[in-house]
């Protein structure tokens, strides 16, 4: 028989005495030094192949011992031996990961550990950057050092253990800089990388994780040529993303990259990167998204994952920013239709069926069991669909109604489950509790969209381990504030022991949902239900100043999502293109404001989506304000920002508004022009740069000659002002000038004019071209450049 013994820092009387009667002994010159094994008996642990000849080479009646540091069945030695098939006995031990942990005081339930013997720290280096928590077991070269400067740039902590166990036991905590220096250290070593120092609440309760649910995918890049990594540096500039660089054999890179991220980047050839892709495939809900781009940059085509794994987007966010065509074949992105994997709920069923259906113009019924707002769908998809030939549910009930008709069930987040618990519950028995309750309601798991709690349970550990399962966040109340609301089922227990007669009850309530389901309980947790009320959404869309480039990729997925587009008829024209098949338009003239918010505020009373389109940015000068005064009361309201005028009118002109401004609009149509010329003197006494809104009309000739007196007697003649007209246009134009010098009839209505304060200056760039700069007066600019720009 082989006994594998782990020891960690001292072996025990079992081991020794087993060292006295063993045929074989197998370890470290140190340990068969320390058991005083005669050399016949010994092989000292080097290459691990000699080892399991000699091993191989027992009869079946003689005894072999091999001593592993740490525990031998935890990245150690019991693999390889078992792979050769052997049988062995192990006896455990203390790994060096769990010591290095308890050396400060961290659990390590959650942590994530890799190994970097014999291999490069890529692996431990992508664990990295999206866990909170892990520890690497080291080798030469793939130490703390290089550890630190792959991942010191995203601020973590490292834990070096050094001889673990032994008498002479180090355990350093460092920062990334400290890391890098460090010149002493000892092997063997274990690197724990946190996010925080050891004393790092989140760290301790467990709540990093989950917080790190929201983070950004992590993506890698194949790369095998100088045009490649070009490529890949654009790439990561336009997502804004640090990658991860597989460079090598594609044969060996792919596989990691698909075990180690959620987006990959293919720079090999399409079929190239498709014969290795394909014995990888196991499941679109769970595969890597994975985009090819080509050798010259020009394509960038989702391969695999294109709903589910977010190939598509990516090709999109790629092509936007490197200048390439996005080539996207699957049939509801051809057709500009909302693909039913794609919307953000849970779903199940015949998804292509259904959408087979959708896409061939065959009779779709939708049936809701509640007023949720879903996106644009085509004509043929209807809630009274005569003779469908498939369907789409939408409810949070677990079962669909039956029926023999393709069917896709999708699970809106409507529900909170509001959860207490004794201290210490594990997650085991609150799981079971929102099983039952939920099953007894006949309510599915995955329509429920938070877990409520009392605040001094948010660090449960089994309230964190349960979201982590769900993938939702943990929200917590104050007592106090719990309190005030009337329950079903109060109690004078928990009041004593939180400060509030309800915890699950009142939790749900707080969050503002309808309690459907009272508190439940078992021996240790309690749990209430609630459904949070269907409503319509408007967004109020700002769409920058026109050109497509300076309109935000929220903005797109709102109007893509929307199934009611209104606006003033120019705004809406720009983005006709963006509606999909389905949507509704309303677009009006000017002056008509009034009715085109109304209409989208019942349009979203009604339970749609709702999109109200506006120039620049919503707040400013815009129809945030009149939509939030109109009342907004049963409906979820979400202002999408845009690129304001002075914003891009600033950077066409160079920096005016880098520092103190002010903007002011002339127009006296919804402000008197009395409170106008107060604003104007008060801008003319501050001596801020203004940026002048509305300056000039057919009928608003006075106006601006009025701002620009004001302005002028606390000014200098030759005070930089310029207008800008149509900015971001195709018939943009652009007039500097000074105060002494401008014109009020270069100004029209669509123009903005930017009149400097008494810093402002005129500076040129390297092609001769002119630009306007406010300086900031920064100290730590050379005192030469200072004076320069004075």
């Amino acid at each position: 028989m082989i006994h594998v013994h782990g020891y960690l820092g001292e072996l025990t009387p079992a081991t020794r005495e087993l060292a006295r009667t063993a045929t074989l002994v197998v370890g470290g010159r140190r340990h068969l030094a320390d058991l005083g094994v005669e050399e016949e008996r010994q092989v000292v642990l080097g290459a691990l192949t000699p080892a399991l000849e000699r091993l191989a080479a027992l009869r079946p009646d003689q005894d072999a011992l091999v001593v592993a540091s740490g525990d031998p069945g935890f990245h150690g030695i019991v693999r390889r031996i078992r792979m050769a098939g052997h049988r062995v006995k192990v006896v455990p031990a203390v790994s060096s990961v769990a010591a290095a942990f308890a050396a400060v005081a961290l659990p390590w339930d959650d942590a994530l550990v890799v190994s970097a013997h014999g291999k490069p720290i890529d692996e431990a280096v992508a664990a990295a950057k999206w866990h909170p928590k892990v520890a690497v077991l080291t080798s030469q070269g793939a130490g703390v050092k290089e550890l630190a400067a792959a991942v010191g740039h995203l601020g973590r902590h490292f834990v070096l253990a050094e001889r673990v166990g032994e008498a002479d036991e180090r355990v350093r905590v460092l920062s990334a800089s400290e890391a890098l220096a460090v010149d002493d250290v000892v092997e063997p070593n274990v690197v724990l990388i946190l996010d925080g120092t050891p004393d790092t609440r989140a760290l301790i309760s467990g709540a990093s994780f989950a917080r790190s649910l929201d983070d950004e995918p992590v993506v890698g890049q194949l790369t095998n040529s100088p045009a490649a990594r070009h490529h890949a540096d654009q790439i990561d500039g336009a997502l804004g993303v640090a990658s991860i660089r597989y460079d090598g054999p594609a044969s060996e890179q792919l596989p990691r990259a698909w075990a180690e991220c959620d987006l990959i980047v293919s720079h090999l050839a399409l079929g190239a990167t498709t014969r290795l892709v394909a014995p990888l495939l196991h499941d679109k809900k769970t595969d890597p998204g994975v985009v090819v781009v080509d050798e010259a940059g020009r394509f960038a085509v989702p391969l695999v994952g294109g709903h589910a794994g977010g190939a598509n987007d990516l090709a999109r966010r790629i092509s936007a920013g490197i200048g390439a065509t996005a080539v996207l074949t699957t049939a509801t992105d051809a057709l500009n239709l909302p693909a039913l994997d794609t919307l953000g709920w849970p779903y199940s069923g015949d998804v292509a069926g259904v959408t087979r259906a959708l896409i061939d113009g065959r009779p779709v019924v939708v049936e809701k069991t509640d007023n949720w707002p879903l996106p644009p769908l085509p004509a043929n998809v209807t809630v009274d669909a005569v003779d469908p030939v498939a369907r789409i549910v939408v409810t949070d009930l677990d079962e669909a109604p039956a029926s023999e008709l393709p069917t896709v069930v999708l699970h809106p987040r409507s529900l909170v489950v509001g959860m207490g618990c004794n201290r210490g519950t594990d997650v085991e028995t609150i799981r079971a509790l929102l099983d039952a309750t939920l099953a007894e309601a006949g309510l599915s798991i995955d329509s429920v969209a938070a877990i409520t709690t009392v605040d001094v349970k948010a660090g449960e550990i089994g309230f964190l381990k349960l979201v982590k399962q769900l993938g939702v966040p943990l929200i917590d109340y104050p007592a106090d504030e719990l309190a005030t609301f009337e329950v079903p089922t109060p109690s004078a227990l928990v009041q004593g022991h939180v400060g509030t007669p309800s915890v699950s009850e009142a939790s749900v309530l707080a969050y503002g949902a309808d309690l459907i389901v009272t508190k439940q309980r078992n021996t240790d947790a309690t749990c209430a239900v609630g459904r949070i009320p269907a409503r319509g959404k408007l967004s109020v869309v700002g769409l920058g100043p026109g050109s497509r480039d300076l309109l935000t990729q929220r903005a797109q997925d709102a109007l893509r999502q929307a199934t009611f587009i209104v606006g003033y008829g120019p705004y809406v024209k720009q983005i006709r293109d963006l509606a999909r098949p389905g949507t509704r338009i309303y677009a009006s003239k000017m002056g008509t404001e009034e009715a085109r918010t109304a209409a989208a505020i019942d349009a979203a009373r009604n339970g749609e989506n709702v999109a109200l389109v506006c120039g620049g940015d919503p707040a400013i000068y815009a129809m945030a304000s009149p939509v939030l005064e109109q009342g907004t009361d049963g409906i979820d309201v979400e202002i999408v920002p845009g690129v304001t005028a002075s914003l891009a009118v600033s950077a066409i002109l160079g920096a005016p508004l880098g520092h103190d401004h002010v903007t002011l609009s002339l127009s006296d149509l919804h402000t008197t022009w009395d409170n106008i010329e107060k604003r104007l003197f008060a801008a003319a006494d501050g001596d801020f740069v203004v940026a002048l809104y509305n300056p000039r009309s057919r009928t608003r000739l006075m106006h601006l000659p009025r701002a620009l007196e004001i302005l002028g007697a606390k000014r200098a003649p030759e005070t930089p002002i310029a207008v800008v007209q149509q900015a971001d246009r195709a018939r943009q134009k652009v007039l500097m000038s000074t105060l002494e010098e401008f014109r009020p009839e270069w100004v029209d209505m669509n123009s903005l004019v930017v009149v400097g304060s008494s810093t402002t200056r005129y500076v040129t760039t390297g092609g001769g071209e002119r630009r306007m700069v406010t300086p900031r007066d920064y100290k730590w600019m050379p005192e030469s450049a200072e004076e320069e720009t004075k």
